[in-house]
């Protein structure tokens, strides 16, 4: 019997298993993933938007449909503006609700692994576990003062800091959430000068520099707001970490995902671990992810580790 490829559950990479060991394991949740629990994908969401408006008779579903073509990105901008011009806030939060609620634990799975989150997401599925109100030290001991505090939601760029990662379970909304709307990234302004902020820029070389970084529920229509990432975050960034990709793929596309691996691979670093999408396509996510949190042992920063945070805060 010939091999099935892909598996339908890739092998953690050892490089996965020694950083959660280390606690500097990162999980990087995108939009694939919530949209395992009803939420709308961004191209749902943009068409959802401007159809809000063409209700409101801000535009015509005329209109609606000759932006179609257009990618999620630029509709979302060109809503945004529409909203604005009529004097409006373009509610997203209230868009972004599931319409349908699934019974999927797949959030349970990665909240159960009890690493760091960063999410471009905006919804609070990665918000409020119990287990994120603890702060394990390099010696063992749990600051219970230190891990109160990380149930507040951290969305906005002062927020960012160089040792934010090495708090087990704390979870980073990269571009806002859905609890504080004014933290939303969503036109291709705010975009612009989130990336271009020193918080958020700092924030993603340290991130790439000393963390194993693992992204999860990033399709292609994502794959700018990645390299945006990339761009930010690894340029002057000198890491022996490693960086993956959980990519689904069909049985028939083993060229494209050789294609895809050389430029995941040799632009940004970053290794494409494929799974099998020919039984319960993207679902097999949560398979995934119940397997890796049996698996991933979250420990304790190292203390030579710690002593490096403690001398470049003390440069800074």
């Amino acid at each position: 019997m010939s091999e099935i490829w892909p598996q339908p559950v890739p092998v953690v990479p050892p490089e996965v298993v020694q950083a959660a060991k280390e606690c500097n394991l990162v999980l990087f949740i995108g939009a694939g993933v919530s949209r395992l629990m009803g939420c709308p994908s961004w191209p749902e969401l943009a068409d959802a938007a401007l159809r809000h408006l063409a209700k409101k008779e801000f535009i015509s579903f005329a209109d609606v449909q000759q932006l179609a073509s257009l990618d999620p990105k630029k509709r979302l901008t060109i809503a945004t503006q529409i909203a604005e011009a009529a004097g409006e806030r373009l509610e997203i939060e209230k868009l972004l609700q599931p319409q349908k609620r699934r019974d999927c634990k797949v959030y349970d799975y990665i909240n159960g692994i009890g690493c760091a989150c960063v999410t471009t997401n905006f919804d609070p599925f990665l918000d409020g576990n119990p287990t994120k109100a603890r702060l394990t030290m390099g010696d063992g001991s749990v600051d219970v003062d230190a891990g109160t505090r990380l149930t507040k939601v951290i969305c906005r760029p002062a927020q960012l800091s160089a040792n934010l990662l090495r708090q087990r379970g704390v979870a980073v909304h990269l571009h806002g959430s859905e609890t504080d709307p004014g933290s939303m990234i969503v036109s291709h302004t705010q975009y612009l000068e989130h990336y271009a902020d020193d918080h958020v820029q700092d924030f993603l070389t340290d991130m790439f520099a000393r963390h194993t970084v693992v992204f999860i529920g990033y399709g292609l229509e994502e794959a700018e707001i990645l390299e945006q990432i990339f761009r930010k975050g690894v340029q002057g960034a000198i890491s022996t970490r490693r960086c993956f990709m959980l990519q689904g793929f069909y049985s028939h596309q083993k060229q494209m995902f050789k294609h895809l691996y050389d430029y995941w691979n040799n632009t940004f670093g970053v290794e494409l671990l494929p799974y099998n999408l020919d039984v319960m396509e993207y679902e097999q996510l949560e398979i995934i992810l119940k397997d890796w949190a049996g698996r991933l042992e979250i420990g304790n920063p190292l203390l030579a580790d710690d002593l490096n945070y403690v001398l470049g805060a003390a440069d800074e």
